[in-house]
């Protein structure tokens, strides 16, 4: 899998729309409890607002981690690295991806436009916006407005839905949660190393990688890219690529009729031993046991 560019439903989240008609705004529900693993490291060009309906857990954004619970907001800007765990498999929540150039007028002398072609992760003062924060009210309510435009059917709900969106950026600018202060956490060029790496760990899982292997891909050292990767990352390369393919395995043990060794093979585990014990550390539950309890969850 490459770097995610266009947006494909994350390991069990549940599309509420599509697309909105012609709209380029899309709403997911996703849940922890029904066999979601973390969501992987990722990036890409749309805008991602999460609203936290239950449980707790934290985000990755921008190199650094964020605590959410019941109720927190978390806005992700273009191209930014992020990813997201729960606490006791119980964080769950619905989150709107939005194509960026929706918001943008064909006329590019408009001053406005400025607000949301330069999000590329420079502006944001705060990612998460709790219930007791400043303004949060006025952002929570524009956010369900869309939610529910979303559902509608006509043609003045597409008005509708880009006027809430508005609503929602005023909101966040009155709030000071986007501002023209601040740098990101770690410097371009480490972004792209790291975003390099990641993007070829994904379209190489399958195989026998290697720090050396990775590292070599960008250029470093195997000890400095390590380095890189774990202050930038917050966990090791191993850590991910492990995630990565346990994550990937759960995704074919639930979607396909591969055989447990067919999936530990496709995901990179060459040996069956060590996938089921991995497996299960992580999940749990044994593969050919987390394939049978969450196919009777979606079909019950």
């Amino acid at each position: 899998m490459d770097c995610i560019k266009s947006i494909n439903c994350k390991e069990n989240e549940i599309p509420m729309e599509a697309e909105v008609g012609d709209v380029p705004v899309r709403f997911f529900h996703y849940d922890f409890a029904i066999g979601l693993s973390d969501f992987q490291l990722h990036w890409h060009e749309e805008i991602e607002i999460h609203m936290i309906t239950g449980g707790c857990g934290s985000f990755f954004v921008d190199g650094r981690e964020y605590p959410v619970q019941t109720g927190d907001i978390v806005f992700i800007s273009p191209r930014v690295i992020h990813n997201e765990e729960s606490e006791c498999n119980n964080l769950k929540g619905i989150y709107c991806v939005i194509d960026r150039d929706y918001l943008i007028s064909k006329n590019s002398g408009y001053s406005s436009d400025t607000f949301f072609s330069e999000l590329d992760g420079t502006k944001i003062t705060s990612p998460v916006i709790r219930p007791q924060d400043y303004g949060y009210a006025a952002i929570a309510a524009s956010l369900r407005s869309i939610e529910a435009c979303s559902e509608k059917e006509g043609t003045v709900y597409q008005l509708e839905i880009k006027r809430n969106l508005y609503d929602f950026f005023i909101g966040l600018y009155h709030g000071g949660y986007l501002s023209d202060a601040g740098n990101t956490e770690f410097s371009t060029e480490t972004e792209k190393i790291i975003k390099k790496s990641i993007r070829y760990i994904q379209k190489n899982a399958s195989s026998r990688l290697t720090i050396e292997r990775i590292a070599s891909h960008v250029g470093l050292s195997s000890s400095y890219f390590m380095k890189l990767f774990r202050e930038t990352t917050k966990m090791t390369c191993i850590e991910y690529v492990r995630l990565l393919r346990l994550n990937n395995s759960a995704t074919l043990l639930r979607e396909t009729d591969e055989s447990i060794l067919q999936v530990a093979q496709s995901c990179g585990f060459h040996n069956l031993s060590l996938f089921n014990r991995e497996f299960k550390k992580h999940f749990s539950i044994t593969p050919s046991n987390y394939r049978k309890k969450y196919r009777n969850t979606e079909t019950g």
